[in-house]
């Protein structure tokens, strides 16, 4: 027993054995960290640039504004998803900003917008969400399988008299 006492062979073995996965889950567990916070920031850009494109008002020749709208987020935010029926994009047109109420969203029975883009000076809320896979699976351990990320935002269109 004694020889056995002073024997250090394959002590690095079991401590690689042992520290391992923890190295393993805390790189893949960075990796998802670091791939969300990516794909959050492209749909803030993203966001913004649809809520640009629809002050503007005119819709471009042969698509509604809304189809625009769709293409332009898709051209940002589809590098992230697997499939477009990923993405939901909302447009609702509201009377006046006291009418607009982000606690009870549209659709709803007690709503007062209507859906579209609108015309000159009208007050938009657009609001864009994705849905996809956690990219390593690492997080399926604390039961997250997957990421949902939404973004919220509330313009005026121009109005007519801008030139």
């Amino acid at each position: 027993m004694k020889s056995l006492w002073g024997n250090h062979k394959g002590n690095v073995a079991l401590e690689f054995v042992l520290m391992f996965p923890l190295f393993l889950v805390m790189t893949l567990g960075s990796i998802d960290a670091g791939l969300w916070m990516m794909m959050d920031a492209t749909l803030e850009r993203a966001a913004s640039a649809a809520a640009r494109y629809g002050l503007t008002v005119p819709a471009p020749s042969g698509e509604t504004t809304q189809q625009a709208i769709q293409s332009l987020v898709w051209s940002d935010i589809g590098i992230w998803l697997p499939e477009q029926s990923d993405l939901t994009i909302s447009e609702y047109v509201y009377p006046s900003y006291a009418d607009l109420n982000l606690s009870n969203p549209c659709p709803g029975p007690t709503c007062p917008a209507t859906a579209g883009t609108g015309g000159y000076g009208s007050i938009v809320r657009y609001t864009i969400q994705i849905t996809r896979p956690t990219f390593t699976g690492i997080l399926g351990i604390v039961g997250i399988n997957s990421y949902t990320l939404s973004r919220t935002l509330v313009v005026i269109n121009e109005s007519d008299s801008v030139q």
